[in-house]
């Protein structure tokens, strides 16, 4: 992003009123690297704190000063680090385009939380001979002890790689030259202090849920789904606060409650017993025909209820518009990472697992018991490591019945073919084309289950690991409001899920 002539306002100034940073060092860097940065708007003095990842990796890009400053760690506690807290990571000697990595996490120095970063000044420093030491907390530097303290570090949020920051470093007291390209490292693999929380964006449907993430070096709830085109899965795809509009299903078929399902006449297609055939040519309750129902809620037996009121989903699925879903179907995560009740986690490889967990190579912590179990499709090994039926306590949506670990919807028209794709039909089914008239229905009966229900508890330890039941064998389902809204989204994104295998102790994770 080219410069124009007049200093943008939002510019960062010393004490002496010096728009910063000076001259084009930066800004030729951010040019060279396919950066959309203006070096004068963009620039901040903020997150002053970070989260570490397991593997960090620095970059020197430039040493364009008379001395050679080395660069380092230390953990943010609130108090100034003395000198022997100082972790010097790139040294003096390290020339340009030297690239290290480092997992802070496993460092013993390391005592958890947010870590600073310091900049040693000298020629070729350690901290310990630094002429004088710059912090990224700046109420720590050496000159600034007055109300308005001189800027020493510049920070940029990437704009091409995620989690990455540019630091620019200026080496001399009271601003110097003010030029911040006297030591410029790149550092990826870390996030604002509270990035990746969750938040409300203040949008419609599934563009309501968003994540905490850095946007020019401060927290922004940034949407986790853009608006697409509608689908029949009973959620608001393209945000205009209205679900399953328009024509969405193949011929002689219409979405009903995000299923595409085959249209009643009263004659050759007549509804079950206690329903009749509205208007639109769906099978409704009785008792709800004069109901109107307002946004959001749905007529259950004559009355207007929440979508999810009084639904246990099975095994491994969260409750949203009505509907149960695997909250990880559609989840994208970093490489480092792994989807878990629709977040995205570190793997259990850098984060650790809870006592009386194990980490499985897929990132996901496990009941150490259910090592090297195999359950059959639709069960999954709980914390005693006995193999459980996925629709064990589950209570579907109104018309639906959990069949091999999915609310599906319950028969109703004896013998119609299934819809397919969306998993919908006239009645419970395995197989289909995507498209009407898939292979004939099978009339799998299914109960609402007994016993507990499984749930995804998250551990202590930050690793949210799936878990079937608690120690004492117990159901433990994890309450909606202890959920990340990030779930939601997650949610959001999965849409319906067909009926298929799961793996042997849990779900897959991508």
């Amino acid at each position: 992003m080219a410069l124009g002539l007049a200093v943008p306002a939002r510019a960062l100034t010393q004490p002496d009123n010096t728009p910063i940073p000076v001259g084009a060092g930066l800004q030729g860097l951010f040019v060279m690297r396919g950066e959309q940065i203006d070096a004068l708007a963009d620039a901040q003095i903020v997150p002053q704190t970070f989260t570490p990842t397991c593997n960090l990796t620095f970059e020197v890009l430039q040493r364009n000063a008379g001395y050679k400053n080395s660069f380092g760690w230390y953990n943010a506690t609130g108090v100034k680090p003395t000198v022997a807290e100082l972790h010097e990571f790139i040294k003096c000697s390290d020339p340009i385009g030297t690239k290290k990595v480092l997992n802070i996490k496993s460092d013993p120095a390391y005592s958890g939380g947010d870590v600073g970063f310091f900049e040693a000044v000298g020629s070729c420093p350690t901290p310990q001979t630094a002429q004088w030491v710059f912090f990224s907390e700046l109420k720590y530097n050496p000159d600034a002890s007055q109300q308005n303290p001189f800027i020493h570090l510049l920070i940029y949020d990437s704009t091409v790689t995620p989690k990455a920051f540019y630091f620019g470093w200026e080496d001399l007291l009271s601003g110097g030259d003010n030029d911040f390209d006297d030591l410029t490292v790149f550092v990826s693999g870390i996030s604002c202090t509270g990035g990746g929380g969750a938040c409300k964006t203040g949008l419609l449907g599934v563009c309501a849920e968003g994540s905490m993430q850095c946007q020019k070096g401060a927290l922004a709830c940034v949407p986790l789904v853009e608006p697409s085109v509608e689908e029949c899965d009973g959620l608001d795809n393209d945000c205009n606060d209205v679900t399953d509009e328009g024509n969405l299903c193949p011929a002689e078929l219409v979405c009903d409650k995000g299923t595409c399902v085959p249209l009643c006449n009263g004659i050759e297609f007549p509804c079950p017993t206690g329903k009749v055939c509205s208007e639109l040519g769906l099978c409704v309750d009785e008792a709800c025909v004069p109901v109107t129902c307002p946004a959001n809620e749905k007529c259950v037996d004559g009355k207007c209820v929440a979508p999810c009121d009084g639904v246990v989903c099975p095994y491994g699925e969260l409750c949203l518009a009505g509907l149960c879903l695997d909250p990880c179907t559609k989840l994208t995560c970093d490489d480092d990472q792994v989807c878990s009740l629709g977040a995205c986690i570190e793997k259990c490889q850098c984060a650790g697992c809870q006592a009386s967990l194990s980490c499985e190579p897929n990132g996901l912590c496990v009941p150490s018991l259910c090592v090297g179990v195999s359950c059959e499709a639709g069960a999954h090994c709980d914390a005693s490591g006995a193999c459980v039926d996925d629709c064990a306590g589950a209570v579907c949506p109104a018309g639906e019945a959990c069949v091999m670990g999915s609310c599906v919807p319950e028969p109703s028209l004896s013998g119609a073919g299934g819809a397919g794709g969306n998993g919908a039909g006239s009645g419970v089914f395995v197989g289909g084309a995507d498209a009407a008239g898939g292979a004939d229905s099978v009339n799998a009966a299914a109960t609402n289950g007994v016993g507990g229900g499984g749930g995804i508890p998250r551990s202590d330890s930050g690793c949210a690991c799936e878990l079937g039941r608690n120690a004492s064998g117990q159901g433990s389902k994890v309450p909606l409001e202890r959920a990340l809204p990030v779930v939601a989204l997650a949610l959001a994104l999965s849409g319906r899920r067909r009926l298929r295998p799961r793996a042997a102790t849990q779900r897959a994770a991508r």
